[in-house]
């Protein structure tokens, strides 16, 4: 088996600082928050650009696949002890908790369990956007033609009497 976890490291771990930095930018530019979406893709294309470059046979792109979500889990996993923390330390779980009962005041749950299972849900997909990202990551970066080893016919392909099909026997 080849090594997939540190390209996967590589990868989560940039994923993980860019959401991390996004999480501190946001206070002061509010719409990066829509780059939380680009980051899981770009890093999953990067782990496997990484990932390309190790092994001597060609990457498949369940190896892309793998490469990429295992890339989401170490970001998210990044983004769940450090950037979730730090946006409830810059926002506040009030300041949060109120916008989410001007939207919808009947809301049933609030407060830090919103932005725990929030954080949940965002850790999920950025496994599953880093996993797209590892999918596309393939046929960017790897060039090398996958080859078939097809076995030779049989030695009396073609040869031969023929058998009794269309004599009446």
């Amino acid at each position: 088996m080849n090594n997939k976890f540190k390209p996967a490291l590589l990868g989560g771990g940039a994923l993980g600082l860019l959401l991390v930095i996004t999480v501190l930018i946001s206070s002061f530019v509010p719409f990066i928050g829509c780059c939380n979406c680009l980051w899981p893709i770009a890093a999953g294309v990067l782990a496997t650009m990484f990932y390309v470059k190790e092994p001597p046979t060609p990457a498949t792109i369940a190896d892309g696949a793998i490469v990429g979500a295992l890339g989401g889990v170490v970001g998210g996993l990044i983004y769940l002890v450090i950037g979730l923390p730090l946006s409830i330390l810059i926002n506040g779980v009030a300041a949060m908790d109120a916008q989410v009962r001007q939207m919808s005041p009947d809301f049933p749950i609030g407060g830090m369990v919103l932005l725990l299972v929030g954080g949940v849900i965002g850790f999920v997909i950025f496994v599953v956007l880093a996993t797209v990202g590892g999918v596309i990551g393939i046929p960017i970066f790897e060039k090398r033609k996958v080859t078939i080893d097809t076995p030779p016919p049989p030695q009396d392909f073609g040869s031969g009497p023929g058998g009794t099909y269309g004599t009446g026997l």
